[in-house]
């Protein structure tokens, strides 16, 4: 069936001239006549072609995405989106208007978006060349059909907005609306296998202690032992998040933001494996694969139960994923308790300690032994030395035999470093004294 012809516009119906048999002679008045009407043909060709659709019309509306938009994670100062984007952020539209079921070429309608910040509304990429057109007029957004009935326009995330929004259409005193859901920038609710992979944990999910700032003392403690945070020398792991994109929807995972945030005072993040510069709170963003860049949890010497808390969109890990940091001893002081002992005496001989970088007592694991034990033999080869608001850990021994031994303590299954105490000197107990012979005759 043929397009209907465009409407002719009431002022050119108004000026059609009265009919001039051929070679009948033209009335005075008719150049002038025709110049005005000429002027006028004019003027209605460069009317815009269009008319509101009626209210008996027909509008149908699809979107090309069937599932959620995707807000902006992060905004510029200007407030619009940083890229790179997770999509889809945007979605072409298709308006279909049809009155008594036959296209409604040249009708036109309203779009609006409710609410308005939701949403930003824009002609649809390519021209379809058969007369259809989609933009503002006149302070709204209007939607002119083409041949066939159809325009089509963009609806776009371009905010953090997030929830659900509707695209109305209005003509006449009718509406229709199409229902659009704009989800928080991140993983969708049936995304799977979200998880946070650290490296070098092992199956404890501990972080051990190396050691290697420990000293050793048998005197005071000094008033400094340094900085929690030693430069060059921060323990850390490697770490990494990953998810699994919904079956019906592979590429939502690619940018999709992800928060990582230390919930522990001495555990930090950082992009850079030095830890120079740290943060506690880091966004990465998801691969095409569903796979981060690396980045790396720092920890202090301090040590701790550290927990951290790991989001994106609807998911969040659960529970918060957690780690023990062994603290790192600073000073391991070692004391004897006495100088001299008799031989054959057992008791309380040492006295052993270690303290962190803040100067409190920490429970630390410890290997004991003697230069000689045939001097003096301890009750335990290995003890966990005690912690905050605990007196000092104290070494029973016993003094076997005459000579000069001290005690040596290393950090458990390690050789170094050794940290001896003052020597003890075993000394022979005392002769008991003669009995004096009775004299014959005594009572």
């Amino acid at each position: 069936m043929s397009a209907p012809r465009p409407a002719v516009p009431p002022a050119a119906r108004a000026l059609r001239l009265p009919h001039r048999p051929p070679g009948a002679p033209r009335r005075p008045g008719a150049p002038r006549l025709a110049a005005a009407a000429g002027a006028l043909v004019l003027a209605a060709a460069c009317i815009e072609r269009g008319y509101p659709l009626a209210g008996g019309g027909q509008v149908e509306l699809r979107a090309d995405v069937a599932g959620p938009l995707f807000a902006a994670d992060t905004l510029d100062a200007a407030g619009r989106p940083v890229p790179p984007r997770q999509s889809p952020w945007r979605t072409e539209v298709s308006l279909k208007l049809t009155e008594a079921n036959e296209p409604a070429y040249g009708a036109y309608v309203e779009v609006r978006v409710v609410p308005s910040e939701a949403l930003a509304l824009h002609p649809a990429d390519g021209a379809t060349g058969d007369g259809a057109s989609c933009g503002v007029k006149d302070g709204a957004f209007r939607c002119t059909a083409g041949t066939q009935g159809y325009a089509r326009l963009a609806a776009a995330s371009e905010g953090d907005w997030s929830g659900e929004a509707r695209l109305v259409v209005a003509w006449a005193d009718r509406t229709e609306e199409l229902p659009i859901t704009v989800l928080p920038a991140g993983l969708p609710e049936d995304a799977t296998n979200f998880a946070l992979i650290a490296g070098g944990l092992g199956e404890s999910d501990r972080v051990l202690a190396t050691y290697l700032p420990l000293t050793c003392t048998i005197g005071p403690l000094p008033d400094d032992l340094g900085a929690t945070w030693r430069p060059g020398a921060i323990r850390s792991r490697e770490a990494r998040v990953r998810a699994s994109p919904p079956q019906n929807a592979p590429g939502v995972v690619e940018h999709a933001p992800v928060i990582i945030e230390s919930l522990h005072s001495e555990a930090a993040l950082a992009l850079a494996p030095d830890c120079r510069e740290r943060t506690t709170r880091l966004r990465v963003l998801l691969g095409p694969t569903g796979e981060s860049p690396p980045f790396t949890l720092c920890f202090s010497d301090l040590g701790g139960e550290v927990t951290l808390a790991v989001s994106s969109g609807q998911k969040a890990i659960e529970p918060n994923p957690s780690l023990t940091v062994d603290p790192e001893p600073r000073l391991l002081r070692v004391r004897a308790l006495r100088s001299v002992v008799t031989a054959g005496t057992p008791g309380d001989l040492f006295e052993v300690s270690a303290y962190n970088a803040e100067r409190v007592r920490i429970a630390v694991p410890v290997d004991l032994a003697v230069g000689d034990d045939q001097v003096i033999a301890l009750g335990e080869a290995s003890v966990t030395l005690r912690g905050e608001d605990s007196e000092a850990t104290v070494i029973q021994g016993v003094a076997v035999a005459p000579g000069t031994t001290a005690l040596r303590v290393t950090p458990r299954l390690l050789a170094s470093p050794e940290c001896s105490s003052e020597p003890i000197t075993v000394v022979p107990p005392e002769p008991e004294p003669e009995e004096e012979p009775e004299e014959e005759g005594s009572p």
